[in-house]
């Protein structure tokens, strides 16, 4: 899955890095302080459509109580990995890949990348993320075999 060695990306922890850095962490913890903390306060997750519940998600409210609950809902565990951050001045562009294991596929776990741009305001706060993946492979795995 090491996307960093197919683009020798010389990677610079800058301060709009390390911030989308600690969004994923916390996101991860479920550090709720430190979400609030890096994030603006209305930010905007706009997901790929044809990605599981795909669609744009204005608010925390919107964005953790739909979009993650039914992520949360829909697999048994479900993860971003991010590997390349790029920052772009006020975009910070991450490459990585999720990783996922389906309710009925106990300790099989799949993969499949992702492309995430995080807006960055003034001020150094996430504005929100523009989303893309593969969303062909959240299809059924069969449909996909056959």
């Amino acid at each position: 899955m090491e996307i960093s060695a197919f683009l020798e990306h010389d990677e610079k922890d800058t301060q709009n890095v390390k911030q989308v850095k600690a969004l994923y962490k916390a996101l991860r913890e479920k550090d709720r302080e430190t979400i609030a903390r890096v994030l603006t306060d209305d930010p905007v997750w706009n997901v790929s459509p044809g990605f599981p519940d795909g669609g744009v998600y204005k608010g925390m409210a919107e964005i953790l109580g739909s979009f993650y609950a039914k992520l949360r809902n829909r697999f048994r565990s479900f993860s971003a990995v991010p590997e390349t951050f790029i920052d772009g001045g006020d975009v910070v562009v991450v490459l990585g890949f999720y990783k996922f294991e389906r309710q009925e596929e106990e300790n099989s776990f799949r993969f499949v990348r992702f492309a995430h741009t995080w807006g960055i305001n003034k001020d150094g706060r996430i504005r929100g993320v523009w989303q893309v993946a593969d969303s062909a492979q959240f299809l059924s795995f069969d449909e996909l075999e056959a």
